[in-house]
C-alpha cells in the first residue's frame, strides 16, 4: 500500500511539473511571437528549446508508465503525454520556420525557381534536422530514465549496471549530434556536397535505428571519410564539450532548475496570499451581516418599545377619559339628589327668613364645588403615576 501512494505521489509531482512546464512554455511562445527584433526572438527561440526538452523527458517518463501495468488509472497520463506531443510539433514547426529564414535568401529564392541543386541540398538539409531531432529524442528517453533510476535508488548507492550503459549512450549520442551539427553548418557555408552528406546516410540510420539492439556494432569510421575537422579549420577543438564547458552547462541547468523552484514557491506564496485576502474578505462579509442583523433587531425592538409606548398612552388615556365620565356622572346625580332636596324643602322654606334660604342654597353649591375639585385632583395624580411609570419602563 505505501508502495501505490509512493507511486502516485511521484505520479502527481510529474503531471504537476508538466502543468507547470506547459505554463511557461505558453509563456515563452508568446514572447517568441511578439518579439520586436531577431536577436529578441532568437533568444527566446533558445529558452522554449530548453523547455521542451523538459517536456520531453517529463513524457518519457509519462510513457514507461502508461506502457507498465503498476498504474490504473491512465487517463491522466495519456492526457499529459498528447499536450506535450501537441507543444512538440509547434516547437517543430517555428524551429523550421527559423532555420528556413536561416537558411539563405538566394537559396530559397532559387528552390522557388525549382533549382535541382538547391533543392537537393535542402532535402539533405532536412534529413539532417532530421537525425539531430532522433538522436536528440533517444538522449532525453536515455536522461528521463535516468532519472526514474536515480529515484529509486537509496542514497550512496552504487551506480547501477543500467545507468553506466545508458550513460555511455547519452555520450555516443552527444558525439554524433557534434558531428552532424558540423555537417549541418559546412553544409550551409557549401564546403561539403550532396554527395558528401548521402554518403553517409545509411551508416547514420543504422545507427539511430538499431543502436539499442543487442547484437548492434558500432561503426567509428563513419565521418572519417569527410575530413570535417579539417574542413572546420579545428572543429573538433570548438565542438569538442570540455570538462568546462559541461560544468557550465550543469550549472545553467541547476540555476534553470532553482529558478524553476523559487517560481513555484512563489506562485505557492501568491496563491496563499490570495487565498488570506479571500478569507479576510469573507470574515469582512459575515461581520457586516452580523452587524446588519443587529441594527435590524435593534431597530424592532426599538420600534416594538415605541409601539407599547403609544398602547400605553392609548389605554391611560382612555382610563382618564371613562374617570372623568364617571366623576361627570357622579356630579349629575349630587346635582340631580340636591335639587330633589331643594324640592323636598321648599315648604320650609317659605317659613324660614329670606337671608336664611338664600344661605341653605349656597351652602349646596359649595358643597358640590369641592366635591367636583377633589375627583379632579385625584384624576390628575393618576395621570401623573403612570407618566412616571412609563418613563422608568423607557429608562429600562
Amino acid at each position: 500500500m505505501s508502495s501505490a501512494k509512493k507511486l502516485q505521489g511521484e505520479i502527481d509531482r510529474v503531471l504537476k511539473a508538466v502543468s507547470e512546464g506547459q505554463e511557461v512554455f505558453e509563456e515563452i511562445w508568446q514572447k517568441v511571437h511578439e518579439a520586436s527584433t531577431a536577436a529578441q526572438k532568437e533568444k527566446f527561440e533558445g529558452e522554449l528549446k530548453t523547455q521542451i526538452k523538459k517536456l520531453q523527458r517529463l513524457r518519457e517518463q509519462i510513457k514507461s508508465w502508461i506502457t507498465g501495468d503498476q498504474v490504473k488509472d491512465k487517463q491522466p497520463l495519456m492526457d499529459a503525454r498528447k499536450r506535450i506531443e501537441s507543444d512538440m510539433e509547434r516547437f517543430k514547426i517555428c524551429e523550421k520556420e527559423t532555420k528556413t529564414k536561416a537558411y539563405s535568401k538566394d537559396g530559397l529564392a532559387a528552390a522557388n525557381n525549382n533549382d535541382p541543386e538547391t533543392r537537393a541540398r535542402m532535402e539533405a538539409r532536412e534529413w539532417v534536422e532530421g537525425c539531430l531531432d532522433q538522436l536528440q529524442t533517444q538522449k532525453d528517453a536515455h536522461e528521463a530514465e535516468i532519472e526514474v533510476i536515480r529515484s529509486k535508488q537509496k542514497k550512496n548507492s552504487k551506480v547501477s549496471e543500467r545507468e553506466t550503459e545508458l550513460n555511455e549512450c547519452i555520450e555516443r549520442h552527444s558525439y554524433h549530434v557534434d558531428r552532424l551539427e558540423l555537417i549541418l553548418r559546412l553544409l550551409d557555408n557549401e564546403n561539403l556536397t550532396v554527395d558528401d552528406v548521402n554518403s553517409i546516410k545509411d551508416d547514420v540510420d543504422y545507427y539511430i535505428q538499431s543502436n539499442t539492439d543487442p547484437d548492434f556494432q558500432e561503426d567509428d569510421t563513419i565521418y572519417d571519410a569527410l575530413n570535417l575537422d579539417e574542413l572546420d579549420q579545428g572543429g573538433m577543438d570548438v565542438l569538442k564539450t570540455t570538462k568546462k564547458e559541461k560544468e557550465a552547462e550543469k550549472e545553467r541547468r541547476e540555476k534553470e532548475e532553482q529558478e524553476r523552484e523559487e517560481a513555484r514557491r512563489r506562485e505557492e506564496a501568491r496563491k496563499l496570499e490570495l487565498e488570506k485576502k479571500r478569507k479576510a474578505e469573507e470574515e469582512k462579509r459575515q461581520k457586516e451581516e452580523q452587524r446588519r442583523q443587529l441594527e435590524a433587531e435593534r431597530r424592532r425592538q426599538e420600534e416594538e418599545r415605541r409601539r407599547q409606548q403609544v398602547e400605553l398612552h392609548r389605554r391611560n388615556a382612555e382610563q382618564l377619559r371613562q374617570q372623568q365620565e364617571a366623576q361627570r356622572q357622579q356630579e349629575l346625580a349630587a346635582q340631580a339628589a340636591a335639587g330633589a332636596q331643594a324640592g323636598a324643602a321648599g315648604g320650609a322654606a317659605k317659613k324660614m327668613p329670606e337671608p336664611a334660604a338664600a344661605a341653605k342654597g349656597m351652602g349646596v353649591v359649595a358643597i358640590q364645588q369641592q366635591q367636583q375639585a377633589q375627583a379632579q385632583a385625584q384624576a390628575q395624580q393618576q395621570a401623573q403615576q403612570q407618566q412616571a411609570q412609563q418613563q422608568q419602563q423607557q429608562q429600562q
